[in-house]
């Protein structure tokens, strides 16, 4: 949950220079933004970015042979105020996996449990941000180990990006 509005936090989501800036503070030597195209209906871009490679468990470090690299698109929608859906791919360079998933972004409404630790209690509203996907890895006798692995570095860059947009908010707040 978060105590910004969820347009708010799409519009920072998706906005071209906070994701250089994501990119230069988490994304690594390879950090890249690849593309980054807004239409009326959605926007859309891909990112390049290396994981510390100390952070990866030795099974993957062996496959790799060298720094990880990720290379990410996704796509966010407008579904109506309030509410923004979206889609994410990522695959680990060197590795043969695949990351797929949903994203959801949307305005709490009156009543709905919040959080009082993440809310601001002199603000009315509070959105929640959900991020729903699969893992897959194709490695002979280590698929399910390496799927488990790769998904805890899902998560961890997920909670690093998620307390680089709450920072950067913040920052804007004052």
């Amino acid at each position: 949950m978060s105590r910004w509005p969820a347009a708010r936090i799409h519009a920072a989501l998706v906005d071209e220079a906070c994701l250089r800036e994501r990119l230069d503070e988490l994304g690594g030597a390879a950090a890249l933004l690849v593309s980054h195209t807004v239409t009326e209906h959605d926007v859309r871009f891909q990112l390049r970015q290396q994981l510390p490679e100390q952070d990866l468990p030795g099974v993957i470090r062996g496959v790799l042979g060298g720094s990880p690299v990720v290379d990410r698109s996704e796509t966010w929608r407008r579904r109506e105020d309030g509410h923004f859906v979206g889609e994410v791919a990522a695959t680990l360079r060197g590795v043969p996996s695949t990351v797929t998933g949903s994203l959801w972004l949307r305005d709490l409404t009156p009543g709905e449990e919040v959080d009082t630790d993440t809310a601001a209690g002199d603000r009315p509203w509070a959105s929640e941000f959900v991020f729903h996907g699969e893992v897959s890895v194709r490695l002979p006798f280590l698929s399910e180990r390496a799927e488990e692995l790769l998904a805890g570095q899902v998560r961890r860059v997920i909670a690093q990006e998620r307390k680089f947009l709450a920072d950067r908010l913040s920052r804007e707040d004052g």
